[in-house]
């Protein structure tokens, strides 16, 4: 398999029988199972919390955009959204996007200015036009989905032009090879909820968007921050 995840869910990633299948009905179940506990594993660890700022950051979001959560879990990233954006909160997992949408409602009870909708999608296949938001997140997305390529190509497929792309999660640096301990480990974290050896820029590069900016964030450089930007025609 390519380092980058390249040759992964090849043809329709929910395909009956197929491998990209499997693994995002694995993903689904798991995560279903998870969605009552994930606040408490992941909310208050300071390495994701930092991610999702300082990607969020990046983004420089403007009141009137409208920003899609890929993946979006149970909503930990609308607490760093500025208000007067309109959101697009997706998931795989229905159990998560009714988090998600508890979340969206306590913050507009505590007087936050979001327009939130959730939706179920899979972000391998956004249900959602061309050309359509000003930003995508993929915050801990494109290490976990079966074919990081055509998730990424959805993300860029939605974007306006100069529209951009904030992403936070776990890469192999560029050019490295992975150890064969981290593969060890990668076989037992995949199964589990994540791949450890994908790399960024050829996921990038597949899609056609340009890197603009990248941070580490911990974990020596295996977790970063990244922003990616539409190419303007012409």
């Amino acid at each position: 398999m390519p380092a980058d995840g390249a040759g992964e869910g090849a043809g329709d990633p929910t395909a009956g029988g197929s491998a990209a299948g499997a693994w995002t009905w694995w993903n689904r179940a798991r995560y279903t199972l998870y969605a009552p506990v994930y606040d408490l594993a992941l909310a208050r660890l300071p390495l994701f919390a930092r991610g999702r700022r300082r990607s969020i950051e990046l983004a420089a979001l403007r009141p009137g955009e409208t920003v899609v959560l890929v993946a979006a879990g149970t909503g930990l990233d609308l607490a760093y959204l500025p208000d007067g954006v309109h959101v697009i909160a997706t998931d795989l997992t229905p159990a998560m996007a009714r988090r998600c949408a508890g979340r969206a409602a306590r913050l507009a009870k505590a007087g936050r200015q979001l327009d939130v909708r959730t939706e179920i999608m899979n972000a391998q296949r956004l249900a959602l036009p061309d050309a359509s938001v000003d930003c995508v997140v993929l915050h801990l997305a494109l290490a976990v989905v079966p074919d990081p390529v055509a998730a990424i190509r959805e993300a860029a497929r939605v974007l306006r032009p100069g529209g951009r792309v904030a992403v936070f999660d776990k890469f192999l640096p560029d050019g490295q090879e992975a150890s064969l301990a981290r593969r060890g480990a990668d076989l037992v974290a995949r199964v589990a909820a994540t791949t450890l050896n994908r790399r960024l820029a050829p996921l990038l590069d597949a899609a056609g968007l340009v890197e603009t900016r990248r941070e580490p964030v911990g974990f020596g450089g295996t977790f970063v921050v990244a922003r990616a930007e539409r190419r303007r025609a012409g």
